[in-house]
């Protein structure tokens, strides 16, 4: 007998896997009344293994499941994460749009404002010398822009266009050493020139001991010389050295123009020269740029240092 069950035993387990299938399936049709005894017994043997089956199976579709959901979560992840690079890209070039634009209307207000015809160019390298203070901006002679035309901004005089080619141009600053802008006291209408010092301070060379300057006072162009149109604020009173003796003032001033902050520039090619109405609270919000900076303003009796004699040509301007 175990010889036999050895010599056939693949066929008894192959028909024992297909007879307990069928018997649990007929047993399952039926309804409880018809069990009999042996279908009992057999549910009772078969159920376990069919819920080790069920569970197996569950757990399976149930892991394949979760690998599909984070595999589609995963590709969504770095769909959105790109999209929201692109979204803050997109935000921060609208915000740079938005202030460039208020930066072009304030120069278009000036320009109304003095009756000029301009070229407004962008401001693309910087003099990183510190005896020579000069920029380049991206516009030249192809926009006719030609040596010794005034360079301005909604705030005040930049400086002048020192040389140029035919797509740039380099533009020496107030603030230069061989700089020189003949200037008046707005409110007291004392003349003066404005010449380069140090690297945010100029002097107001040649006022006559007995002019009445104030510190606060904001100096104008004077429009002598046939470059800068006559009324545009360069420079603001910030220390008065009134000698004892002698036929002239020592006056520290500081440039009107922020040259940390410049971006955008006007090139004036026609001008004409109209001054600016003397008004008071003018006067008044503009000397507030020396407390916005953390300045205080004095006006001392001593006597301020000479200005350095520039000599040499102009050096070369590097790119940022």
């Amino acid at each position: 007998m175990i010889k036999y069950l050895k010599q056939y035993r693949f066929y008894i387990i192959l028909f024992l896997f297909l007879l307990i299938p069928i018997i649990a399936i007929d047993t399952a049709t039926r309804s409880p009344r018809n069990y009999w005894p042996h279908d009992r017994a057999i549910i009772s043997l078969t159920a376990p293994i069919q819920s080790v089956i069920s569970w197996g199976l569950d757990l399976l579709v149930s892991g394949f499941q979760n690998y599909v959901f984070l595999l589609h979560t995963r590709q969504d992840n770095l769909l959105l994460t790109d999209e929201n690079r692109k979204l803050l890209n997109t935000i921060a070039g609208l915000r740079e749009t938005e202030q460039e634009n208020m930066r072009l209307r304030k120069l278009l207000n000036f320009q109304e404002q003095f009756t000029l015809e301009s070229v407004v160019a962008r401001v693309i390298a910087r003099d990183v010398s510190t005896e020579f203070r000069a920029i380049r901006i991206n516009r030249g002679e192809s926009s006719g822009i030609q040596k010794n035309m005034p360079v301005v901004t909604n705030e005040g005089i930049v400086g002048k266009v020192l040389r140029t080619t035919a797509n740039s141009a380099d533009v020496v600053t107030v603030m230069d050493l061989l700089s020189a802008v003949d200037a008046i006291d707005e409110r007291s209408r004392a003349r003066g020139v404005i010449e380069g010092y140090t690297d945010d301070t100029c002097l107001f060379r040649y006022v006559l001991r007995t002019d009445d300057i104030q510190v606060g006072d904001i100096l104008i162009s004077g429009g002598v010389g046939g470059i800068f149109p006559k009324g545009i604020p360069v420079a603001l009173v910030s220390k008065v050295n009134r000698k004892p003796f002698g036929i002239s003032q020592d006056v520290e001033v500081k440039p009107i123009v922020d040259f940390s902050k410049l971006e955008e520039v006007m090139v004036v090619t026609k001008a004409e020269h109209v001054p600016l109405p003397q008004e008071p609270t003018v006067r008044k919000a503009t000397s507030a740029k020396l407390t916005e900076k953390g300045e205080t303003p004095t006006e001392s009796k001593g006597t301020a240092p000479p200005a350095s004699t520039p000599s040499g040509k102009p050096a070369p301007v590097h790119a940022q």
